[in-house]
């Protein structure tokens, strides 16, 4: 794959970050971009004289044409100017380009073909915050730190699934869990009316048990009861009668 084939539109290069710009500067001053005069990561060049230009000046230039041609600097006149080619890129491969991000920490350096793809993956470049309202801007390697304190983080409520950021969620909650409160409340009245009425079903039933025991033992005591009295009744008639017995027999010995 060819310098030219991955170079994507991304910032130029300052060439204070070239460590090694004295060794350099003779091919490189030539090719740097004709409107910022940095090193231009996708450059275009003029179809006539072949001078230079950076992406974002590129798109600024044409911009303001409002047409195909832009104003080359070198041919003082509107010309067109298409991506560079491989040729330019040769000019770049002996660069020392230290990151970008040096100043917030990284001792990278690194060459002109791996240069995009080192800041891309940078832990010291500054990001925004992707929380709405949210306007922090922190290196990458403490991104998540930031999100984890953030206001501005969309979170979802576990009671009604509506989202709020972290500001305005505790407020949301205590509202939110009232609400969800008085509804428990309203729940568990409507179980334990429920309860209530089983339980008296249950107990009513346990009563009508309990006396049909207690009448089927009331019967049997007064059937024994009868019994006794009975078999008591029995027992003094036939005292009587012995008695009687006896009080005749005496009798007849007096006489």
């Amino acid at each position: 794959m060819s310098l030219k084939q991955i170079q994507i539109n991304h910032d130029p290069i300052d060439t204070r970050q070239i460590q090694n710009w004295d060794q350099v500067k003779v091919h490189v001053q030539p090719n740097l971009c004709m409107e910022c005069s940095l090193v231009p990561q996708n450059p275009y060049q003029c179809y006539k004289c072949s001078k230079l230009i950076c992406y974002p000046c590129h798109t600024e230039q044409k911009a303001k044409a409002r047409g195909p041609k832009i104003f080359c600097q070198k041919c003082k006149a509107l010309q067109y100017f298409n991506p560079a080619n491989n040729s330019v890129f040769q000019a770049y491969r002996e660069l020392v380009i230290a990151c970008v991000n040096k100043r917030y920490g990284c001792r990278i350096q690194t060459d002109y073909k791996k240069y995009q793809k080192h800041i891309d993956e940078c832990d010291y470049q500054r990001l925004p915050c992707n929380s709405p309202g949210c306007f922090v801007t922190t290196l990458k390697r403490y991104k998540q730190e930031h999100l984890t304190v953030c206001e501005y983080v969309v979170e979802t409520c576990d009671n009604c699934n509506k989202q709020f950021n972290r500001k305005s969620m505790a407020y949301h909650q205590e509202k939110c869990g009232a609400e969800e409160q008085t509804g428990d409340v309203q729940q568990l009245k409507v179980e334990l009316l429920k309860l209530r009425n089983k339980l008296d079903s249950v107990l009513q039933m346990n009563f009508q048990q309990e006396i049909k025991e207690l009448q089927q033992k009331l019967i049997q005591q007064q059937q024994e009861i009868v019994l006794i009295i009975h078999q008591h009744n029995i027992f003094k008639f036939t005292q009587k009668i012995y008695f009687k017995y006896i009080f005749i027999q005496n009798c007849m010995v007096f006489i």
